[in-house]
């Protein structure tokens, strides 16, 4: 009887500890198998580094999703290239009148110079601003969308389609892109510095047919110094989307919120671009000043050889978390003569079991033929010194005891 309520009493225990164990599994799952990093609300996100465009965190960069505003950047960058003269005037048509979702209301036969259409398209977002773009410098809304799909293509942004310039989505289904296109657009744009300072600009005034608007930029993250822009975008479709620029003293981001709350939009943003800069660098992988191994070259005759990467090699890399290995192979048979620089074989870079770069081992220094190298430091030349004076000495020593002999012998006989 007892026994079996020993039994019993380690049944129970073993259940009630598997039970706490799934219990935790399913509590932690998330931060155990979700995406590394932080979480965020947004249903599509991206970090990107500015210059080499290298993705440092994505959830669902790849995903087909409405961008909202964020196309206003394709639509301007394509103005400010086509357009010479940004003191141009436009009129306002009748596509372009009236509010349209936007800030300020735009009358039919207004005039409004290029450069203040940017400001209002890019600035405080105004939907009838790229309309009048676009039929300025094409004719039709219509007529633009088809140079701003090119012009998409054309920048690497492949999986984007656009049917309007300014995002608004109720009426056009197909109107798409990902955060993985935005991050490419906004990095060709951000090339432009007239872009570049008109995203950047919290606060200006345009001239509309005479009278001055003041407008707002609706990026709230412009406050901190260290966000450069880029553009917000909403649609009941779409969701909170943002385009940012962070510049600060370790990396250079893009990052890429869609379908956020307007509660969360800007924290996922800040959240994202906290992580990276706190976990990843731009580290020196391979030094071509480090010596890799050295071989021998020749056939009977042989020479060592020191072999080296023919470069250097850095890359971002998560400190915390990212497995950096390599993997070298070099040529069995290296005949002499060899040249400086020859190509003698490979070195292959992995970060997290993945292939990044394969660079080339090269010789240091030309070799033509076997090299015997002496050792002429002072102890050894003495002792070297102090050998050959022993020899000389014994040799002589035994020259003289043979002469004596022979002399002694030969007195001797004749005696």
């Amino acid at each position: 009887m007892i026994g079996y309520r020993v039994l019993l009493k380690k049944f129970i225990t073993s259940l009630f500890l598997v039970f706490v164990v799934l219990f935790l599994s399913f509590l932690f799952y998330g931060q155990l198998y979700g995406e590394p990093g932080p979480e965020i609300t947004a249903e599509s996100a991206l970090v990107m580094e500015a210059e080499t465009g290298k993705i440092l965190w994505e959830k669902n960069s790849y995903r087909r999703m409405y961008p909202a505003s964020t196309t206003k950047m394709l639509t301007a960058i394509i103005a400010i290239e086509t357009v010479g003269d940004l003191s141009q005037v436009a009129e306002i048509s009748e596509n372009a009148d009236g509010r349209n979702h936007s800030a300020f209301t735009f009358k039919r036969g207004d005039k409004v110079s290029v450069l203040d259409l940017l400001k209002a398209a890019l600035i405080c977002s105004h939907n009838n601003a790229t309309i009048a773009l676009a039929e300025h410098i094409s004719g039709s809304e219509e007529e633009f969308v088809k140079v701003m799909n090119k012009k998409a293509k054309e920048i690497g942004a492949n999986n984007t389609y656009f049917q309007n310039t300014n995002g608004l989505d109720s009426v056009y289904p197909l109107h798409m892109s990902t955060a993985k296109d935005l991050a490419v657009i906004a990095k060709y744009c951000l090339n432009n510095p007239l872009f570049s300072q008109i995203v950047d600009t919290d606060q200006d005034t345009i001239t509309v047919s005479g009278r001055e608007i003041e407008i707002k930029n609706t990026n709230d993250l412009l406050q901190f110094d260290y966000i450069k822009g880029i553009k917000t975008g909403f649609t009941a479709r779409a969701g909170f989307c943002i385009v940012t620029y962070s510049d600060s003293d370790r990396l250079d981001l893009i990052t890429v919120i869609l379908n956020s709350t307007r509660e969360s939009r800007e924290e996922d943003a800040i959240s994202l671009i906290e992580y990276v800069n706190q976990n990843y660098n731009f580290e020196q992988i391979v030094d071509h000043k480090l010596k890799i191994d050295t071989v021998s070259a020749g056939g009977l005759s042989q020479a060592n050889i020191d072999v080296y990467p023919s470069q250097d090699y850095h890359e971002f890399i998560n400190t915390a978390e990212d497995k950096v290995d390599f993997q070298y192979s070099i040529e069995e048979q290296i005949e002499l003569p060899v040249q400086k620089n020859q190509d003698l074989g490979r070195l292959s870079v992995y970060i997290n079991d993945q292939m990044v770069r394969e660079v080339s081992l090269v010789s240091n220094e030309s070799v033509e033929k076997p090299v015997v190298e002496q050792n002429l430091n002072p102890a050894n030349q003495q002792r070297d010194k102090k050998i050959m004076i022993f020899a000389l000495g014994f040799y002589f020593f035994i020259f003289i005891f043979i002469i004596i002999k022979n002399l002694f012998f030969k007195t001797k006989f004749y005696v």
